[in-house]
């Protein structure tokens, strides 16, 4: 247990910083889910019905320092795939390493904060893509710093891919009930076309039982010719009471070079009976990818159990 928590330390401080790590904890926590997801029946091949699993291992400890080092590792369908690094200095932020499959730092904090109450609009048909989203910084070995002062949350990243990407996210709350958003980013700087710069901005209030958002996001794809994304995304959800949330949201994206604008729309509902939870939506997708004739709709249920 104390080697487990030294090694994450280690790992992520390097020389940088000589410590110990003391009163260790180790954990374990899990879940099971079973889905149905399917698109247009003309459309869709295979298997509808899907399965996942989960274990992650955490540890964490205490540094000569007051510090918290950190290191957690998911077991999934009986791989390590998802594992991660911290080292929360208080006051002074905390310092993340992605080692793989992790992210949610820099522009990945505030790319989307628009509600749903199972996925986003723009995941919930086979046709359906992230266009107009911001991608952020590789999620393999990503190094991410986070900091709160006062009402403000400034989170940052980068990783090395074709060149270094680097990005960033701020989010005010200062106002009871709003959440003000934005990110900037540049991803594949080294390839040819000189990678993409991501934008993002948006707004988020809440208000009794009810969540509204707006976004927008702009994708600036280097090279002549090059598709380039402006999105538009808003979304509401409502608490019906603790255990049963609504939601609808749509986004219409514009693509550089393509005929029309690809429009994604849908519901989702939620309910949550202890550790268990049952997520559902339906939505459709028309003009995917600019394309007129590339429509489709989509549906799921999902039943997950935590333990």
């Amino acid at each position: 247990m104390n080697k487990l928590t030294k090694y994450g330390l280690t790992a992520l401080a390097g020389s940088l910083v000589a410590t110990s790590v003391s009163a260790g904890e180790l954990s374990v926590s899990g879940g099971w889910s079973w889905s149905y997801d399917a698109g247009d029946s003309d459309e869709t091949t295979g298997n509808p019905f899907s399965m996942g699993d989960s274990v992650t291992f955490s540890g964490s400890g205490e540094t000569d320092q007051g510090w918290t080092a950190g290191v957690s590792y998911e077991l999934d369908g009986g791989t390590y795939d998802d594992y991660k690094l911290t080292l929360d200095m208080g006051d002074s932020g905390t310092l993340t390493y992605g080692g793989a499959s992790v992210s949610g730092d820099g522009i990945h904090s505030v790319n989307n904060i628009v509600p749903a109450a199972d996925t986003a609009v723009y995941s919930m048909t086979d046709t359906a893509t992230a266009y107009g989203v911001a991608d952020g910084a590789a999620s393999t070995g990503n190094i991410g710093y986070n900091i709160t002062v006062g009402d403000i949350k400034v989170s940052a990243e980068m990783a090395k891919g074709a060149g270094t990407d680097r990005t960033f996210g701020i989010t005010y709350t200062g106002v009871e009930g709003m959440t003000l958003v934005y990110g900037q980013g540049e991803v594949n700087p080294g390839q040819t076309n000189g990678g993409q710069d991501e934008t993002v901005i948006g707004i988020k209030y809440a208000v009794a039982g009810a969540t509204l958002a707006y976004m927008r996001t702009d994708v600036d794809i280097g090279g002549a010719g090059a598709a380039d994304e402006e999105g538009t995304h808003m979304g509401i959800s409502f608490a019906v009471n603790d255990d049963l949330t609504v939601s609808y949201g749509v986004q219409e994206v514009s693509i550089t070079g393509k005929g029309e604008d690809e429009k994604n729309s849908g519901f989702g509902v939620s309910y949550t009976m202890g550790s268990m939870s049952v997520a559902a939506y339906a939505g459709k997708t028309e003009n995917g990818n600019g394309v007129s004739t590339a429509d489709d709709e989509g549906k799921g249920i999902t039943l997950s159990i935590a333990f």
